[in-house]
């Protein structure tokens, strides 16, 4: 469990910063390189208290419940922070050095949720675009941060009556996350791995462990929106291009 802001197993040299140009700038990196979500190799030294999951790592809101969803083939998709608002997530895909990988997903996951009949909205947040998805009661805030070589996707689900402070948790969730991503070459669009750490703390031991063995789902209820944990592949994607 890491308790420094770059802390766990994953530490960078003392004054290294991952320099990008600003021609190759995506939207909202120059505000998350200030605010965060921070690259590992930047990662304040806090002392706040994340869950080390290997390529993120997470500030859970006090009181959460930890939920994992497992893939078929056994690795983890996601952990799910679970409070009494609804459901927070947020995941990390390795994407191209030059960025623009959520500006076009944004708009390929509107219009899959909106066949599914979803209501949308498109909004704008400190970090860009976002997308506001309602079905029934039930909403969802999609929000994008680009990084270098990774992009994270945060999802808040829950009732509509509990949106505004469960998409405010959200955003305070991805302003405090690290997202560590190897130098190994990877396909676009493709989950950054995830594992579950031997010392999780007491308060989400129990959840995470009972969670582990479920059947893999989207993170939805029954009525919500359905917000897809992997992203689509494009045929003949090729890998996320290697540090300089």
């Amino acid at each position: 469990m890491s308790q420094d802001g770059g802390g766990g197993r994953h530490r960078h040299r003392a004054g290294r910063v991952a320099q990008v140009s600003a021609a190759a700038e995506p939207a909202g990196r120059r505000h998350h390189q200030r605010q965060g979500p921070w690259d590992a190799e930047d990662a304040p030294r806090d002392g706040r208290l994340r869950l080390d999951l290997g390529s993120v790592q997470l500030p859970v809101p006090r009181g959460a419940r930890l939920k994992a969803e497992p893939d078929p083939s056994g690795p983890l998709r996601a952990v799910h922070a679970m409070v009494p608002e609804g459901r927070l997530t947020v995941s990390a895909f390795a994407a191209p050095r030059t960025g623009g990988l959520w500006p076009e997903l944004v708009e390929e996951l509107a219009a899959q949720l909106q066949k599914e009949g979803a209501t949308i909205r498109r909004d704008r947040g400190e970090w860009g675009r976002e997308l506001v998805a309602r079905n029934g009661n039930t909403v969802a805030r999609v929000v994008g941060v680009e990084g270098p070589r990774w992009m994270l996707r945060g999802v808040g689900t829950g009732p509509v009556q509990h949106a505004l402070k469960l998409h405010g948790m959200l955003r305070e969730m991805l302003r405090g996350t690290v997202v560590s991503r190897s130098s190994d070459p990877l396909p676009v669009r493709s989950l950054l791995p995830l594992e579950v750490p031997e010392d999780v703390p007491d308060e989400f031991a129990d959840s995470l462990v009972e969670s582990m063995p479920t059947k893999p789902r989207q993170i939805t209820r029954p009525e919500g929106p359905v917000i897809p944990m992997m992203l689509p592949q494009r045929a003949g994607a090729g890998t996320s291009p290697g540090r300089s």
